[in-house]
């Protein structure tokens, strides 16, 4: 004998502006009566599920979630009419009191997002059934259960949908404070289930975003199931209470603590047989489209009505993972420009509230950059040792639970992939800073790995003609990672100071920096001008003499190989940076003088014109040319207000797009498995200022 698996039916609201239409849900009911079903109740399923009493046939459970007043309204009275049952789920806290209402008292329909966005936003809770309707539901036999108190939503992911002024989901309305038309919102889910990303507001108008920690979310559970079940205890008065769970999703931890708060059982919106043995916490239930039929509601009743066959359309619910631990890990004994990239990484996933970890070597200066910050350091000194290395890698993944690890330069990810052969669970990501030609095996190391963040889209560019491939390629923007030095000042001294940093390798093009200075002060044109050139050693100067005219000689200032704190002082008095490199990624230094205020000339290679907007925050020339440097240099010279106006661009440009906030998202987006390859919007950098709006009256 074919067993019986009953049919359990979701509705939510029914009315004509939203959901499903009473012509349509009246259509639905003859159909199932058609067919020769009734309705039990949601009592009846739990008592099949424990053996309790045997499975009618033809049996099905209507429910409906989200306790709209069309359910009173409209649902009901069609119940009615048929001698059907219903089960309804409502929210604690939109439950209130207030007279029975009537299709004549009752407000006008409002559709349901928008019901949840009054609800959530003004505390205007007119479009959901009140305690005497429930009571009056009861009183008709209808069966009342809690759908939790306030359908609260997380912020699943960190990719970007729609601000919330453009028809953005209500469940941001659930998880903001209050609403701004340009706040982003992302995908929704419940809060009962995922940590999610949660907005935190310091001061500046502007939300960052936190992830909860698991004992956060069980402690949000645990008080809600709590207030729920007493709600819906005093409301409906039965001794055993069942759930149901927000947008169908569950969890084990979360489903321990509606155990431990005292409900018997739950609804999700999974698709299996419910009959004897079910897990009273796993009762399946068919979604039912806005547009579905009655033919389509009586070929469902067919398809789950009995075992074998709703084991045939089964839809089970798995939670989806969440990234809830980085370790970054690198070999490299200098703190460079890649090794402050990824101590700002750590700084922006553990102010993310990510657990972060750090597998570095025990002398490495980026220990003392690591001081003060909330990061777990391992210590390893046999990166070069790779069968050990991957093997202290598995090991230290497994004993930490760590879900993705990150690696920058080359024998840390190659400890990385040897990890993941040895038969550890983790994500690697291959960090690829430099827009050198990468080795003839790279493509390999990558194709093992989950992915590679480079810091420009020429950089990923390059890559990709050597054989990595495109779905593994990602771009993470650089952040500005220095501290704030406040607004920039328009200056209107004499002079201009003009400062190149690099080094002495032909690469970086300081010959060129020299023959667009010489250039500069032919017929005495760099009279009132400074050129200084940092990173450049006094035992190489020489190198370069042919490159220098004696007017150059007289006002170059070479501090040589300094500090980077030093560097920055040398910024903070500069007017101009000059940036001639042959090759280039997407450099620090230039976001570091853009926060001082400092525009850019810089030669067209590269990551750099993905950050330099031509005439905005800076100049762009082709390589090499001395020419196009120098005449850029003058303009520079002549106009200061445009040389304000252009630092301010590139300033806003670190202060917007460059964050280490917009850096930690774009990172999570990547870790979470989104492919990331967007361009700046440099099209939205501030226009250059007039000269009235810098100064004022022209007196300068």
């Amino acid at each position: 004998m074919i067993r019986t698996s009953i049919p359990v039916l979701c509705y939510h609201n029914v009315s004509d502006i939203d959901g499903h239409t009473p012509e349509l849900f009246r259509e639905h009911l003859d159909a199932i009566v058609d067919a020769g079903w009734h309705t039990i109740s949601s009592r009846d399923l739990l008592a099949v599920t424990r053996g309790q009493m045997k499975a009618p046939k033809k049996s099905v459970v209507l429910t409906f979630d989200d306790g709209h007043l069309s359910n009173w309204l409209t649902v009901v009275p069609e119940l009615e009419k048929r001698n059907m049952i219903g089960t309804f789920f409502g929210l604690a806290d939109f439950t209130v009191d207030g007279p029975v209402r009537s299709l004549e008292t009752a407000p006008d329909m409002m559709t349901m997002p928008e019901t949840f966005k009054a609800a959530h936003l003004h505390g205007d809770f007119s479009q959901f059934i009140n305690k005497s309707e429930f009571k009056a539901m009861l009183d008709k036999g209808m069966e009342i259960f809690s759908h939790g108190c306030r359908h609260q939503g997380a912020f699943l992911d960190l990719k970007p949908l729609q601000p919330m002024g453009q028809d953005a989901h209500w469940g941001a309305w659930s998880i903001y404070p209050g609403f701004n038309a340009h706040w982003p919102t992302f995908k929704v889910a419940s809060a009962y289930v995922y940590g999610g990303f949660q907005p935190v507001f310091n001061g500046s108008g502007e939300p960052r975003f936190v992830q909860r920690s698991a004992a956060e979310r069980l402690d949000f559970c645990r008080r809600e199931f709590r207030k729920s079940i007493d709600w819906i205890r005093e409301l409906n008065g039965f001794d055993e209470q069942l759930f149901c769970w927000p947008w169908g999703q569950f969890c084990d931890d979360a489903q321990g603590e509606l155990r431990k708060a005292g409900y018997v059982g739950a609804f999700t919106l999974e698709r299996w047989v419910n009959a004897r043995g079910t897990d009273p916490f796993r009762l399946n239930r068919i979604g039912v489209g806005k547009k579905k039929t009655g033919k389509w509601i009586q070929s469902r009743l067919r398809m789950y009505g009995s075992d074998p066959a709703a084991r045939v359309f089964f839809k089970l619910h798995t939670k989806r993972p969440e990234v809830r631990s980085v370790l970054y890990t690198t070999d490299s004994d200098k703190l460079s420009g890649g090794s402050r990239q990824m101590v700002n990484n750590i700084k922006a996933m553990s102010d993310m509230g990510i657990k972060t970890y750090a597998l570095i070597t025990g002398k490495t200066p980026i220990n003392g950059a690591l001081e003060g910050l909330d990061v777990e350091v391992f210590h390893f000194d046999d990166f070069k040792k790779y069968s050990k290395a991957g093997k202290f890698l598995k090991k230290l993944v497994q004993d930490n639970s760590i879900d993705v690890v990150h690696a920058f330069h080359n024998r840390a990810y190659k400890m990385g992939v040897l990890a993941r052969l040895m038969g550890a669970q983790f994500k690697l990501f291959i960090n690829r800073g430099v827009i050198s030609k990468p080795n003839s095996i790279f493509f390999l190391w990558t194709a093992l790995a989950d992915g590679v963040i480079a810091n420009s889209q020429q950089c990923a560019e390059v890559l990709r003609k050597h054989h990595v491939l495109k779905k593994r390629l990602n771009v993470v923007y650089n952040a500005y990672v220095g501290p704030d030095f406040g607004d920039p000042k328009p200056r209107k001294k004499r002079g201009v100071r003009f400062i190149y940093i690099g080094n002495a390798a032909d690469i970086k093009g300081y010959d060129v920096f020299l023959d667009a200075a010489s250039v500069l002060c032919e017929n005495g044109g760099c009279r009132d001008m400074e050129f200084v050139a940092v990173g450049v050693p006094e035992d190489r100067r020489e190198m370069f003499a042919d490159h220098m005219t004696q007017a150059v000689r007289e006002r170059l200032h070479v501090p040589g190989v300094i500090l980077h704190e030093q560097v920055l002082e040398e910024l903070a008095f500069a007017d101009v940076q000059v940036m001639t490199s042959r090759k280039e990624s997407l450099p620090n230094v230039l976001l570091e003088g853009f926060d001082f205020g400092v525009p850019a000339i810089c030669t067209r290679v590269g990551g750099v014109p993905e950050i330099i907007r031509d005439s905005v925050n800076g100049f762009l020339c082709e390589s090499e040319d001395s020419v196009c440097l120098a005449d850029k240099m003058r303009f520079m010279a002549d106009n200061p207000a445009a040389r304000f106006s252009m630092g301010c661009a590139g300033r806003a440009l670190v202060r917007t797009m460059l964050t280490p906030e917009a850096k930690g998202r774009n990172l999570m987006r990547v870790y979470m498995g989104e492919t990331l390859f967007e361009p700046l919007d440099m099209e939205s950098l501030p226009k250059a200022q007039s000269e009235e709006q810098i100064y004022g009256k022209s007196d300068h």
